[in-house]
């Protein structure tokens, strides 16, 4: 059975939410020394807030332009059916591995065991358009 592959990262990608994680607790660490200092430093506090306003609109500026103008623009699931790989993190029948095909990496799921530097065909692109199902090439 394969993994669920978590719909946050399907629709920011590792990168972006890296980059929010670390303004995040950037943000944090200004609040927590706004609370922790003896006087009453207005000055970390208002960083800590525009920080935390500078994440919010990053994280929809993200999903606004980024991922959903891409995707509907230049995505499309037939250019990778019938395209061949290589595996580069061979799995058991059924598990999340990861495969190059089109000098792009991309999780799949295969029918059959697989091994490093097998190589596929892809069958199909799955419904969260970030996960290939493949076939062993003969």
């Amino acid at each position: 059975m394969s993994r669920e592959v978590s719909s946050i990262i399907v629709k920011y990608g590792y990168r972006t939410l890296i980059i929010l994680s670390i303004l995040l607790a950037f943000s944090t660490f200004l609040l927590v020394a706004y609370i922790a200092s003896k006087e009453s430093n207005a000055f970390f506090l208002s960083l800590s807030i525009v920080f935390y306003l500078l994440t919010l609109i990053l994280f929809v500026g993200f999903r606004l332009t980024k991922v959903e103008r891409i995707h509907k623009k230049y995505f499309h699931t037939e250019t990778l059916v019938g395209k061949g790989g290589r595996i580069t993190k061979g799995v058991t029948a059924g598990n999340l591995g990861s495969v190059t095909v089109m000098n792009e990496e991309w999780s799949f799921v295969c029918d059959t065991n697989t091994s490093f530097n097998d190589e596929v065909v892809v069958t199909q692109v799955m419904d969260d358009r970030v996960t290939l199902r493949v076939r062993k090439s003969s």
